[in-house]
């Protein structure tokens, strides 16, 4: 970028910011089951400030101890017990250079029952989220204003604590996005029934949490600039509500949706586009004069400066980006944009986490929650690490092996390093995966690896190398069932990598990952496709809000499901399949075979060398997702290096 307004300083409140860049509030499940902090807690963000964001927004917090919780792993600040672990993290957070700031919620509709059991959901009215389908109680008066006041009392504890300022979350569905929305709000008494009427439990929030900690103290909204719900809020309302809470706030960070446009709005995957809700905080900034605006979601560097230039947005909030890499705003102020990890919106770790109730994690970054456990370091005593196996697997190896200090020798056996990762990225939509290769590339071609290519290993060919360690890559081969006729069908990496080789009618067999996102590709490309899948749904291995999305855009490209279908025959012009017990023909000029990937067990046996410590990673022990091949890469240099036995 030739002009940089990202890094640029800005005045918030009584804080200037170094740069423009704001780590998004996103749910880590790295504290204690009261809420409290914890040592990796203080690690995962430190980090990122230490890599040069400006503002650190720590993720959703309770207020109470009732049924403001939302999920089985939340933070908390409901006590004055809890001030100390916050102090902690607050300290991690500015002593890294970064403006620490604690987001404060209260889960209303979408409080998960597993948060407080045996506590019921509360909301503005008896109206459920559709997403989480609880029935609330509706709020009575008194219990509205001792919710007022929980979040001035734990916004008066973040600032015991030590931190900087707190964030309002108003957005999401959460119970004051439910109040703001007339989709949730049905009440008719002082808090519902006007707009001007349902900003009354914000308005006496903010209020009060002003009372408490001061105008010195940061004060930010997070709010919904779209709810994307027919009878939910929309820009014209979300609008008027920052209009009406600008005097009150330092800064309005706009976001979008609730649980039921999660998948496709509020926390996006790979198939939706990027930058797509910039619009939303523009219209705020528009009339708005006296708070910054912050604009988020499915951002990179390059469309948070497109942004700023344009205006749209004082500053901009990076959430998965920072997972994936810490120090993204450093890269970015020393014009390295080449070594900023992507984040490619895979959900696997950051998401699928979440909802499993694991501490986060994420699939390009291993170290994301465990930075003190994966810190790099320089072995005392280096060996000679042999990786076979250029994929994305063995690529993370040789890199990470590198980092720690051993001599690496990569070998693969192609002419170009990335595996089936190469036409996994090859859709316009894995742009940012895409990126993800490219970055792993780049990142080999600035080590000191020695990366031979078209370079097929050997048993022989290995133990010439005398390595110390052997890291086996190998990765996988697509699946040929044995169907009848299976010799007529491409290869999904065949039709992937050339379109135009799928004709008329075409049959995806197989509805996982691999088979939904080519019928994708063709169906986005206008072709006639048909996906024919064994199992009661299609891409079942997906994370949930990666299969709304997904099937989301499928429809919307016109491919057909048939599922609960079993291929008995491929014919000339036709396959012959049972569903549901009946056999029957389903024409189709083009079969394309995407039955999965099988790890390539013979060439795994054939590397074993005596003597000498063996990892097999990623695919080569079974064809899985690119979270396996980054956490097994760092796992083996980890054991290579003796910190685990």
């Amino acid at each position: 970028m030739s002009t940089c307004k990202l890094m640029e300083p800005i005045q918030v409140g009584s804080y200037t910011f170094k740069n423009r860049i704001v780590m998004a509030p996103m749910e880590t499940r790295l504290c204690t089951p009261i809420g409290d902090t914890t040592q990796q807690m203080c690690d995962y963000y430190a980090e990122r400030a230490k890599g040069g964001t400006a503002a650190i927004i720590v993720e959703n917090t309770f207020v109470d101890s009732k049924a403001s919780r939302s999920s089985i792993s939340s933070s908390g600040l409901n006590t004055d017990h809890l001030i100390a672990g916050k102090f902690y993290l607050a300290q991690a957070i500015k002593e890294n250079g970064a403006v620490a700031i604690l987001q404060l919620s209260h889960g209303g509709i979408q409080a998960s029952g597993a948060a407080v059991p045996g506590m019921e959901c509360v909301g503005p009215s008896a109206k459920p989220s559709g997403f989480v389908g609880r029935m609330p109680r509706a709020l009575e008066v008194e219990e509205i204003q001792e919710i007022e006041d929980a979040f001035a009392a734990a916004a008066f504890r973040a600032k015991c604590a030590g931190f900087d300022g707190v964030e309002i979350h108003g957005a999401h569905g959460y119970l004051i996005c439910s109040f703001l929305s007339p989709y949730t709000n049905l009440r008719t008494d002082e808090y519902g029934g006007t707009r001007e009427k349902r900003m009354t439990f914000l308005k006496n929030i903010l209020r009060k949490v002003r009372e408490k900690v001061g105008y010195e103290f940061l004060v930010g909204l997070r709010i919904s600039g779209h709810e994307y719900v027919d009878g939910g809020l929309t820009s014209e309302d979300t609008c008027a509500i920052g209009l009406a809470v600008e005097d009150e706030v330092d800064y309005i960070h706009v976001s979008v949706g609730n649980y039921e446009t999660m998948a496709n709005w509020m926390i996006s995957p790979m198939y939706r586009p990027e930058g797509a809700i910039v619009d939303l905080a523009s219209a705020i900034k528009k009339v708005v004069t006296k708070a910054k605006v912050i604009t988020v979601n499915a951002l990179n560097p390059e469309l948070a400066e497109k942004a700023l230039q344009n205006d749209d947005c004082d500053l901009v909030a990076f959430g998965r980006p920072l997972i994936a890499d810490p120090y993204l705003a450093n890269k970015v102020k020393e014009g390295r944009l080449e070594d900023v990890r992507p984040c490619m919106r895979g959900h696997e770790g950051c998401i699928t986490s979440f909802f499993a109730g694991h501490p986060i994690r994420c699939e390009v970054n291993a170290q994301a929650g465990r930075e003190k456990e994966f810190k790099p370091y320089k072995v005392a005593e280096p060996k000679h690490v042999v990786v076979v196996g250029g994929g994305m697997a063995g690529m993370e190896a040789a890199r990470v092996a590198d980092l720690h200090g051993h001599k690496v020798t990569l070998l693969e056996a192609t002419g170009e390093l990335g595996g089936h990762f190469i036409e996994a990225t090859e859709a316009h939509f894995k742009s940012a995966a895409r990126g993800v290769l490219n970055w792993a590339k780049t990142q080999l071609s600035k080590s000191n690896v020695d990366v031979r290519l078209n370079t097929p290993a050997t048993k022989e060919t290995v133990e010439a190398l005398n390595p110390d360690a052997l890291i086996i890559a190998v990765g996988s081969e697509y699946v040929v069932p044995k169907i009848l006729g299976i010799e007529k069908t491409l290869t999904a990496k065949e039709v992937i990598m050339d379109l135009t080789k799928a004709e008329g009618k075409i049959a995806i067999i197989g509805g996982g990952l691999v088979g939904t996102e080519t019928a994708l590709m063709l169906g986005q490309a206008g072709k006639d496709v048909t996906i024919v899948e064994m199992r009661n749904g299609i891409a079942l291995e997906d994370e949930p809000l990666s299969q709304i999305a997904l099937n989301t855009e499928l429809t919307a490209a016109g491919v057909k499901t048939m599922i609960n279908t079993t291929v008995k025959e491929i014919k000339d012009g036709a396959l012959i399949v049972e569903q549901d017990g009946e056999v029957k023909e389903v024409a189709c000029d083009t079969a394309v075979a995407a039955l999965g990937l099988a790890s390539r067990k013979d060439v795994v046996e054939s590397l074993q060398l005596e003597g000498v410590e063996t990892h097999v990673i990623g695919d080569a022990v079974r064809g899985r997702k690119l979270a396996n091949c980054t956490s097994e890469a760092w796992l083996a240099v980890k054991r290579i290096n003796g910190d685990y036995k």
